[in-house]
C-alpha cells in the first residue's frame, strides 16, 4: 500500500504526504472502487483542512460521481447521511492535533468504516496505478 495508508484510513501531513493531487486521486479512486449507484457523502469535521476535503470531493466529482457534502461533522454524521442518502458510500476527513495529521476515513454503503482487509488495500492500488478513466461528465455538487 502507498505509505499514507493504514490499516484502517489514509493520513498524513496536508502539503507534504498528503498532497493536494494525491487527495484528488484518494477521491478517483474510491469513486471507481464503490459500487456506481448512489452518491458519495463528504463531510469535514470542524479543524480539517479545507484544501483536503475540497480535493477528495474534486477528484469524486470528476469520476462522474455525484458528492452530497456536510461540514462540521464526525463518524455518526456520517454515518446517518449515508443512510438518509441511500449513498454509495461516504468520507470523513478529519484533523488529528496530537500528531498534526489530517486523516481521511472512508466508508461503504452500509456506514462502514472501510478497513485494509475489506477495501482500502484495493484503493491505495488503484491511487498508485493512477490510471483513472475519464468520467463522461463531471458529477454533481449538492450541499446537505
Amino acid at each position: 500500500m502507498g505509505n499514507i495508508f493504514s490499516s484502517t484510513d489514509i493520513r498524513g501531513y496536508v502539503g507534504q504526504s498528503l498532497t493536494t493531487e494525491y487527495v484528488w486521486n484518494v477521491g478517483k479512486a474510491f469513486a471507481e472502487w464503490l459500487p456506481e449507484k448512489g452518491a458519495i457523502v463528504v463531510v469535514q469535521a470542524e479543524l480539517a483542512d479545507e484544501g483536503t476535503a475540497h480535493a477528495l470531493t474534486e477528484g469524486i466529482l470528476l469520476q462522474g460521481r455525484n458528492v452530497i457534502t456536510q461540514s462540521h461533522g464526525d463518524q455518526p454524521k456520517v454515518i446517518a447521511a449515508i443512510m438518509e442518502n441511500k449513498a454509495a458510500g461516504g468520507a470523513l476527513i478529519e484533523y488529528e492535533k496530537v500528531q498534526n495529521l489530517a486523516v481521511i476515513t472512508l466508508f461503504d454503503e452500509r456506514g462502514v468504516a472501510i478497513m485494509d482487509s475489506t477495501g482500502l488495500s484495493n484503493i491505495s492500488e488503484l491511487v498508485d496505478a493512477g490510471n483513472f478513466l475519464p468520467a463522461p461528465a463531471k458529477g454533481e455538487l449538492h450541499a446537505a
